[in-house]
């Protein structure tokens, strides 16, 4: 069997055993999937041949990944300096996982092939910029659009459009150059910037989705759930409103905060 063929087999089985158990793949039950069959000397091959290909590969995402983040702490140092303050909260990062990058590859009917994996995969390097306010969201955006080395490939809004469940947040692919022996690369990182207030219902909306598979003694929790996002959106649109006073050096106008409140009132309303 060659290492193509070994490799190809691990993979199928692999993800047909995890999607057997798609609400119970703890830790303990991949272990005991894992454990259930002992590698051959070609499974071993082929996956020494696999990490070492997917680390090559990783690399060059892994920099651009640690670019972008420098670059975005760059940059909300010299606004600390020209506003006095810090838009941005803190800055998480995340690489995806070779098994899940070829997971996503099977969901988009691609082949399962390390080539694909660079061509179709735009969020392998991923970034989660935690700003403040809103504004602050889309101040990002726009300095970043205006950096003329990088390449904004896809912007999607959540927070002026968000999902059908509630999730607010704002997505971009970015291409940054990054520079390598073999010379220039421009490199994809997925950056979604949200508000910490979005990041706390993202959060626990993440932990109750897989608790709540049906409705529960007459609580429809998805519909709670989106309501929470109402209530949240509405404490962001009045706290943006006493920060811009307070930024003006001038009182938070009543009239004004009551405005804000009654636009998402009208909102939920529709």
């Amino acid at each position: 069997m060659s290492n193509n063929n070994a490799l190809n087999d691990i993979l199928v089985g692999a993800t047909a055993a995890y999607n057997q158990h798609p609400q119970v793949a703890t830790a303990a039950v991949k272990r005991t999937l894992t454990h259930s069959r002992p590698l051959t000397s070609s499974d071993i091959d082929s996956l020494t041949v696999l990490e070492f290909a997917a680390q090559d590969i990783l690399l060059k995402y892994h920099a651009a990944m640690r670019q972008m983040e420098t670059r975005l702490e760059t940059l909300d140092q010299d606004l600390k300096l020209r506003q006095s303050r810090n838009p941005i909260h803190h800055i998480e990062s995340r690489m995806k996982s070779v098994p899940s990058i070829f997971e996503k590859l099977g969901r988009y009917g691609k082949s399962q092939t390390l080539d694909s994996m660079e061509r179709y995969i735009m969020d392998i390097a991923g970034l989660r910029v935690i700003v403040s306010y809103v504004q602050d969201v889309y101040d990002i955006l726009h300095y970043l659009e205006h950096q003329d080395d990088l390449e904004v490939v896809t912007v999607k809004d959540y927070i002026t459009n968000p999902k059908p469940n509630g999730y607010r947040s704002l997505h971009m692919i970015v291409k940054i150059p990054v520079y390598f022996l073999s010379g220039r690369q421009h490199v994809p990182v997925e950056i979604q910037i949200r508000t910490i207030a979005m990041d706390f219902w993202a959060s626990l909306e993440h932990d109750l989705k897989y608790k709540a598979v049906r409705e529960t003694s007459g609580l429809n929790v998805g519909e709670e759930l989106k309501q929470c996002s109402n209530i949240i959106k509405e404490a962001e649109d009045r706290m943006q409103v006493l920060a811009r006073a307070l930024e003006q050096n001038a009182p938070a106008d009543k009239h004004e905060v009551n405005a804000a409140r009654q636009i998402d009132l009208s909102e939920q309303l529709r």
